[in-house]
């Protein structure tokens, strides 16, 4: 069955993340951007979308330059129709399907990303424009064909916007190629490390050497709830 390789990911939080900036040398000079998060707001529920493996995000990474994704984690390979196991790439989007490993948690997700119109963000944020106008043709198909859910995109909410830094090619401890994201929202504060393998043989071994290199720097894992589920909660109210 595809599989289009494995994310490696190890998350610091709280005290510790000044401590690894240190620790990393990862100065101001970061990549910085906005990310945020569609969900259904509906009172009384509590993350339905994220409950039932669907996360809708956007990211603004430059002036000109975003993009949205039509992630489904845990997603089960059962749920992914034939032909979108026998699709790359479509008109404006691309498809990846990829295991996230963080700890021992282990899930398939499937994502489908495409770039985003400079202002659609801070359009739809406004009430400009509806929510779906935030994803391309091909990834509404995508969530039509393969989530096993009903969603009217135009009923739920872009959340408000979470500030981020990326600093890619980091050295962690001799292993090289890590990307480092600090995400910050109030008191909010997480650094997630993170690496792609192509095997699972590969990152088997990347996942131990890596958990031993943060082991080595002294600092503390903060992997027991992904860093999504938390910024979910807390703008959505519910922590």
């Amino acid at each position: 069955m595809r599989l289009d390789g494995v994310e490696i990911k190890v998350s610091v939080g709280g005290r510790d993340v000044a401590r690894a900036l240190d620790a990393l040398g990862l100065d101001p000079g970061g990549q910085p951007r906005r990310i945020g998060f569609v969900e259904d707001a509906t009172v009384g529920t509590a993350l339905p979308l994220f409950h039932q493996g669907v996360v809708l995000r956007v990211r603004q990474t430059g002036d000109d330059e975003g993009d949205a994704t039509v992630k489904l984690r845990p997603c089960r390979r059962s749920q992914l129709t034939e032909s979108w196991l026998g699709l790359q790439e479509g008109d404006g989007w691309k498809l990846r399907v990829e295991e996230d490993w963080a700890g021992p948690r282990r899930a398939l997700a499937a994502s489908c990303v495409a770039d985003l119109e400079p202002d659609r963000i801070a359009s739809v944020l406004a009430g400009k424009d509806p929510v779906h106008r935030l994803f391309a043709d091909g990834q509404r198909q995508f969530l039509s064909d393969c989530t096993g859910v009903p969603i009217n995109l135009d009923a739920l909410t872009l959340l408000p916007l979470v500030g981020a830094t990326r600093w890619e090619d980091v050295e962690v401890q001799g292993v090289k190629k890590v990307v480092a994201e600090r995400w910050t929202i109030d008191e909010l504060d997480f650094l997630e490390l993170s690496l792609k393998k192509g095997s699972i043989d590969k990152a088997r071994s990347a996942q131990a050497e890596l958990e031993r290199a943060i082991q080595a720097l002294g600092l503390d894992r903060d992997d027991d709830t992904s860093k999504t589920e938390r910024v979910l909660g807390y703008l959505i109210g519910l922590i």
